[in-house]
């Protein structure tokens, strides 16, 4: 199948694209973790497919990461190979399709489709993360999910194969999605916005969206957004609250004074043990005072 976007290299050497031992703190929105055994940072469909090669004829577990949000990566370092996206940031428009590459921002994407009078995306203003994360985890808000305006992705398996998947209107769970449950590499995404001519309007609602969770102190310290999925027809963050739990800390891991849905980090010193186990004594906090088991939003990385 020939992709929409594709950058081809003529020979690419393995050894350049892949860092053996490479520290993954820089590239988390928490800033901790320990050590990949080894890192790639692909920037073409070529290089990706001769990594991902790479990868399964060695044998060895692959994990990727987008713009590091929404995971807690293990202190203790992760196993095998690690890709990280943001390089794979082109994008282009084709008529209401808004078509990119997995690593580009979410906020520079729905920033680029105001641009071009097409809109769906607003109420995700301010979200963080990559388009790629947000298809993967069904990211969306109360208003809508990402799902909603998907018109296909492709995306590769861990031979470096590519395919092409198209929703057909299905409506992703809570959270999840086909390419979660089924371990895919997304590659690039096709989104069928809505044309919109007031783009002054669009944008204001977008700053709107970014501003509510500014507000929400939602950047004030480093974090991962929400750790527990909310349970059906109910509040994870209220449920923490009414538990008890909001602002007790260990080691500089803090329950959020704003949201008690997330950790923050309010020390330099603080590792992903410490944000790990206080969220384990949230869970059972909320288990203990209302027999209510917390699944756990962020992604746990690596040798936990």
């Amino acid at each position: 199948m020939n992709t929409t976007i594709r950058k081809e290299v003529e020979k690419i050497n393995i050894d350049e694209v892949i860092i053996p031992h490479a520290p993954l703190k820089a590239y988390t929105s928490y800033r901790t973790g320990g050590e990949a055994d080894f890192l790639s940072i692909p920037s073409s469909l070529e290089e990706l497919r001769l990594i991902l090669k790479w990868a399964t004829t060695k044998n060895i577990p692959i994990t990727v990461l987008g713009a590091g949000s929404n995971v807690l990566v293990s202190d203790d370092g992760v196993e095998g190979l690690v890709i990280l996206t943001h390089s794979l940031h082109e994008y282009h428009i084709r008529g209401l399709l808004c078509v990119a590459q997995a690593g580009l921002p979410l906020d520079t994407l729905i920033n680029i489709a105001i641009e071009h009078n097409l809109s769906g995306l607003e109420p995700l203003g301010g979200l963080p993360g990559t388009i790629g994360g947000a298809v993967w985890g069904n990211s969306g808000t109360h208003e809508l999910t990402i799902t909603s305006y998907i018109e296909w992705v492709d995306y590769l398996d861990k031979n470096g194969e590519l395919f092409r998947y198209y929703p057909l209107n299905e409506s992703a769970n809570y959270r999840t999605s086909f390419f979660k449950e089924h371990s895919y590499f997304i590659y690039e995404v096709a989104l069928r916005l809505y044309f919109n001519k007031n783009s002054s309007l669009a944008r204001l609602q977008k700053e709107e969206s970014r501003l509510k969770r500014l507000h929400k102190g939602q950047y004030d310290l480093p974090s991962a957004g929400c750790m527990f999925k909310n349970p059906e027809g109910l509040s994870a963050g209220r449920l923490i609250e009414e538990s008890g739990c909001k602002s007790q800390s260990i080691n500089g891991a803090m329950v959020s004074p704003h949201h008690a849905n997330f950790i923050v980090k309010t020390k330099q010193e603080t590792t992903s043990r410490d944000i790990y186990e206080l969220s384990e004594e949230m869970k059972q906090k909320v288990f203990e005072k209302n027999n209510i088991e917390l699944e756990r939003e962020v992604h746990l990385i690596g040798r936990w």
